[in-house]
């Protein structure tokens, strides 16, 4: 995996919405978690997003790999952002992890949420949290709620997005 920028297949925001992608960018770029962890939002779209962290001794377990939260903050801040990723705001109901090898302390780490299914009231995603070489640390199933709320005036985006199906 390289964090150059969406798989081609990822869904991007359209052009004439430049200016409310930009309003949800810099809303998702100031999650306090992000800053207190070190994470970054790489880039993101419609369902999908990527962060990285560079990980550090303080992200240490009692094994001396990273620990298995600081790995579920970064997928789960992923996760955040590609769920709430439409304009709507969308919060997780249930996540299910299999950690399947230890993260280096010193290691780039990437992690990326792609949407799997989504409905009027929920949405399912895929998150990886991988080494820069692509190594696979954790994968993660997560389901969010999709609430009526919305971080923008939803009259701004596309019907598909707003509409019940």
């Amino acid at each position: 995996m390289t964090d150059n920028g969406p798989p081609a297949d990822r869904p991007r925001w359209p052009a004439e919405l430049a200016a409310v992608h930009d309003e949800l960018d810099a809303l998702f770029r100031t999650t306090p978690l992000l800053a207190l962890l070190g994470v970054t939002l790489l880039d993101w779209g419609p369902g999908w997003a990527r962060t990285r962290l560079e990980t550090v001794d303080t992200h240490a377990n009692l094994a001396g790999s990273v620990h298995g939260g600081v790995l579920f903050a970064l997928a789960d801040a992923a996760f955040e952002v590609a769920c709430n990723a439409y304009g709507r705001r969308a919060v997780a109901l249930e996540t299910t992890c299999h950690y399947s090898a230890p993260a280096p302390l010193g290691a780039s780490l990437v992690a990326d949420a792609a949407e799997v299914s989504r409905s009027h009231r929920t949405a399912s995603y895929r998150l990886e949290v991988r080494t820069e070489d692509g190594g696979l640390c954790a994968a993660y199933l997560a389901l969010a709620y999709r609430t009526s709320r919305w971080h923008v005036d939803s009259s701004r985006l596309p019907e598909q997005w707003r509409s019940a199906f």
